[in-house]
Order: structure tokens, then C-alpha cells, then sequence
């Protein structure tokens, strides 16, 4: 494996080759591979599974033992830059994970909070729609009305013989209370106006 000056730092997994002992199974190891400065050179030690193995990378072969295959993530995890052990402090992951359920529960609770608020709007919303209907109705009824209740008052007016009368129909016509429409009576009769 031919290096750069900036990769020394680094550690790789690299295949390695077991030890040529007739104990050993016939397998394909993986093995970090680091720059020793002691040595000036590129070094391999124990597979990732513990076994042992002989110095050097094969890089062209495929890994067999299934102990390393199985380490491999959390290797790889643990060997990529920006790597913090902390990452796998169970303290600090617990924390983490306390902080990403309150962070959940905030964001529920706050989606509860806005799902509530969008019911009571959208309530409101018709009950104003509502009232809109109602009232552009009132108003088409009375607009319809007006000139035939009008004509209806007037009718009546002209047919009243007294004050108090023409006042009566005037205060059903303008909604005045029946003191007003005595008041006025009274003072049309006296010759008095307010």
C-alpha cells in the first residue's frame, strides 16, 4: 500500500494472512494497518478477531474468518477521521438518548399544541363563515324589504288620524321605543318639535 505524507496518521483495515501454523484455520484475517514512527515503517498486528497473523497487507485478497467480518463496522466506525471515543461511552449515549427523547416528547407536545391550535382557527373560520351567510342574508332579506315596508309605513301614516298614530307606525318603522314615540306625539300635538 503506497501512502502520502498526510495519510501516516491514519490506521486502516487491511486483509492479512494467517500465521502458517497447522493449528490455524485456512483464512483471510483483517488487521489495522498503521505507520509505526519507531520503525519508519507500515505495520500490521492481531486480526480484528484476536488471531494472530503474519506481518504485511495482502491487499488483493478477499477476507474470510468471520470473526473479522464481524468486528468490521465497528472497526471502521472507530478507525474514520473525526472519531471520538466518547462516541461509545454509554454514559455519553445515554445522555444522547435522553436528549433526543426529550427532544421528541418537545416536538410532540408542540405538535399536539399546533394541531390544536389549527382545529380551533379552522373552528372559528366557519363559525365567521357562518355568521358571513347569515348576515349577507339578513341584509339581501332587509334590502328586499326595506322599499316594501316603506311603502307599507307611509301607507299606514297617511291613513293615521292623530299624531300618536302617525308616531306609532314611524317608531315600528325605525325601532323606537314606545316613550320616544309618546314624546313626539305629545309634542307635535303642542305644537312643539324635537
Amino acid at each position: 500500500m503506497t501512502e502520502t505524507a498526510e495519510d501516516l496518521t491514519r490506521r486502516y483495515l487491511v486483509p492479512v494472512a494467517r500465521l502458517n501454523l497447522p493449528s490455524e484455520p485456512d483464512v483471510i484475517h483483517l488487521s489495522v494497518y498503521q505507520w509505526l514512527p519507531a520503525f519508519q515503517a507500515w505495520a500490521t498486528g492481531l486480526g480484528i478477531c484476536g488471531a494472530s497473523t503474519q506481518q504485511g497487507a495482502l491487499l488483493k485478497a478477499t477476507v474470510t474468518c468471520e470473526g473479522c467480518l464481524a468486528y468490521r463496522a465497528r472497526y471502521e466506525r472507530m478507525l474514520a477521521p473525526g472519531y471520538r471515543p466518547e462516541d461509545d461511552d454509554p454514559d455519553v449515549l445515554r445522555e444522547c438518548l435522553a436528549a433526543a427523547v426529550d427532544e421528541r416528547d418537545r416536538a410532540r407536545r408542540w405538535a399536539v399544541s399546533l394541531e390544536n391550535e389549527n382545529r380551533r382557527l379552522a373552528d372559528q373560520t366557519r363559525e365567521a363563515k357562518e355568521q358571513a351567510r347569515v348576515a349577507t342574508v339578513a341584509a339581501l332579506n332587509l334590502q328586499r324589504q326595506t322599499p316594501d315596508a316603506a311603502q307599507r309605513t307611509l301607507a299606514r301614516i297617511r291613513e293615521a288620524r292623530t299624531w300618536v298614530g302617525v308616531w306609532v307606525e314611524l317608531g315600528q318603522y325605525f325601532g323606537l321605543t314606545a316613550e320616544q314615540c309618546g314624546m313626539e306625539a305629545r309634542a307635535r300635538r303642542r305644537g312643539e318639535g324635537l
